[in-house]
């Protein structure tokens, strides 16, 4: 089984930093996202699924958050029991995604507070975790590829605030540490894009991360690159 750990906002920056050997795993480095005008969250995870830049096509499009793309235009075509877990993309929850989003601007707005804001992500967050364990544990799948979103959503709230960034880097460490221990196929871990601090908040860097635990030559692939990548694990 391949294990793809799909982590929102993952900066390479802190990896390092906080010493984090499971999201490291043997082999690391940084995403090069130069061929996008914005490395927006839509935009590069839809361009990992489908092996192609995706930018014009998703941000000309009316509701940049609405589009999709089928299974038969992502690299799950080539498994025969792929499972995605809340992919934006693909398959978000998009009811949660619109939660997130006002409790942001409520928190900008003073209408709730952080520690407010943190649990409507951190209950999702667990939600995924859940689920995503226990498609594990069922042995059903040739592939499964999860979204986290928690590092990026609570990183744009609190990216400057160390000691809080490390708990939760830290606690996606443990799941991949979990994930790894089992045994079970490669797990590829990836993000969109990094980050860096604004203040207490946080926007968008100008790379991802990536690791594997074999050496594939990689440098510093583009998000279009890991469709093929992903392909050749099935030979791991």
């Amino acid at each position: 089984m391949i294990t793809i750990l799909g982590i929102d906002g993952l900066e390479y920056n802190y990896v390092v930093k906080f010493g984090l050997k499971n999201l490291k795993q043997s082999f690391y480095g940084k995403t090069d996202l130069s061929e996008f005008e914005q490395p927006r969250t839509m935009v590069i995870w839809s361009s990992i699924l489908s092996g192609k830049n995706m930018e014009k096509e998703i941000l000309s499009s009316e509701n940049l958050w609405k589009f999709r793309l089928l299974l038969d235009q992502t690299f799950l075509k080539h498994f025969n029991n792929p499972l995605a877990i809340d992919v934006p993309g693909f398959n978000q929850d998009m009811e949660q995604h619109a939660k997130e989003r006002k409790a942001m601007k409520d928190f900008l707005d003073k209408k709730i507070t952080i520690e407010e804001y943190d649990k409507i992500v951190f209950d999702h967050h667990r939600k995924v975790k859940e689920m995503f364990f226990n498609a594990v544990e069922s042995k059903k799948y040739d592939i499964i590829f999860v979204y986290f979103n928690a590092a990026d959503v609570i990183g744009h709230m609190s990216f400057g605030i160390l000691p809080k960034m490390k708990i939760i880097y830290k606690e996606m460490d443990d799941i991949a540490k979990r994930i790894i221990d089992m045994s079970l196929g490669p797990v590829l871990v990836i993000s969109d894009h990094g980050m860096k601090a604004i203040g207490r908040f946080g926007d968008h860097s100008n790379h991802g991360f990536w690791s594997l635990p074999i050496d594939m030559n990689l440098s510093n692939p583009k998000p279009m690159d890991f469709y093929n990548i992903i392909l050749n694990l099935r030979s791991i």
